[in-house]
């Protein structure tokens, strides 16, 4: 007679069997594939579940207008409101401009990290932060108390921005900072936005039309400030063509040189283009599910990797990925 201990001996439950034969099949559909991938995040359209910003080598082509608009602005010395509905494209876009106007001589650029659990006094040391790491200082005897850099009473960590932007200003550098979800923020929070902004610092806040909405309604002197861009063009076929090929070479270790995506057929493209509308992150999401249904097929028919292509009739088959 078998006894508990022994039933643990052989099994961990059937659940857990389950999720370690499942991601031990699709690591190997990915090593066929060739790339080596230590967990399932390391698999392609994975980016957004194992990783906090987007690798460089996945963007794909943005919204030329957005772009015009937004680097006119950036020259004019606006604040800017980049407006989107969820999944548009709005994160790619932040990280786009960290890595390219962090690098620039003219920008000090900083970004503001879980918006809806910041407080007055961590917006304020974010920005101050930002200024010591590029070099500035402030005058600490000025100040009551200073922890780590930063004035302990929030009175005296506003007038520290207020110092920190008047230096940087000086070298005609722009301190920029970015936030993302303005829909999420604190309605408290808008206040020390707008005081940063009026000190000097440049916004460049991204969120849904709701959020939009919230900061017109409850703070609309600093909605008056800001310069809007509405609407983030969606991908194209072809983007989504774009978006798959330079997965599968990231996934590979390869550089993307405009090779075509492999293993979608042109079918399966335009039918996720069709059933996505071109949304950026629903595109990742049935890219995921495609390459997962892929990768039963190729475990259940022992095919050789070569003649498996995801094509629409993919997502209506049904199947199991038991022994």
């Amino acid at each position: 007679m078998r006894t508990d201990a022994d039933a643990d001996s052989v099994t961990d439950g059937v659940l857990l069997d389950q999720l370690e034969a499942v991601e031990q099949r699709l690591l190997s559909f990915g090593e066929a594939l060739g790339g080596p991938a230590e967990d399932v995040t390391d698999l392609p359209f994975t980016e957004e579940a194992g990783l906090d910003h987007m690798p460089e080598p996945l963007y794909v082509r943005h919204d030329t207008e957005m772009l015009n608009q937004v680097t006119s602005w950036l020259l004019q010395d606006q604040h800017i409101g980049l407006v989107s509905p969820y999944g548009s494209g709005k994160s790619a876009f932040r990280e786009i401009v960290l890595r390219d106007l962090g690098k620039h001589d003219r920008f000090v650029v900083t970004h503001l990290d879980n918006p809806g659990e910041t407080t007055a006094r961590k917006l304020y040391e974010t920005i101050l932060t930002a200024g010591y790491s590029a070099g500035y200082s402030v005058d600490f005897g000025r100040y009551s108390q200073v922890r780590n850099g930063i004035p302990w009473a929030t009175a005296d960590a506003k007038q520290a921005v207020r110092e920190m932007v008047r230096r940087v200003r000086e070298d005609d550098r722009t301190l920029l900072l970015v936030v993302d979800e303005i829909e999420v923020l604190d309605a408290e929070l808008l206040s020390p936005l707008q005081v940063a902004g009026d000190a000097g610092v440049r916004l460049f806040l991204s969120g849904t039309p709701e959020g939009k909405r919230r900061v017109a309604e409850i703070r609309g002197t600093l909605d008056s400030r800001l310069r809007y861009y509405e609407g983030i063009d969606p991908f194209s076929p072809s983007d989504v063509a774009e978006y798959i090929a330079r997965s599968l070479a990231y996934f590979r270790g390869e550089e993307y040189d405009g090779q075509p995506p492999d293993l979608f057929t042109k079918a399966a493209i335009e039918d996720i283009h069709e059933r996505t509308e071109g949304n950026p992150r629903e595109v990742r999401i049935e890219c995921r599910e495609l390459f997962t249904r892929a990768a039963f097929v190729w475990y259940r028919t022992g095919q050789d990797i070569d003649r498996i292509q995801i094509t629409p009739e993919l997502r209506h088959r049904r199947f199991g990925m038991g022994q």
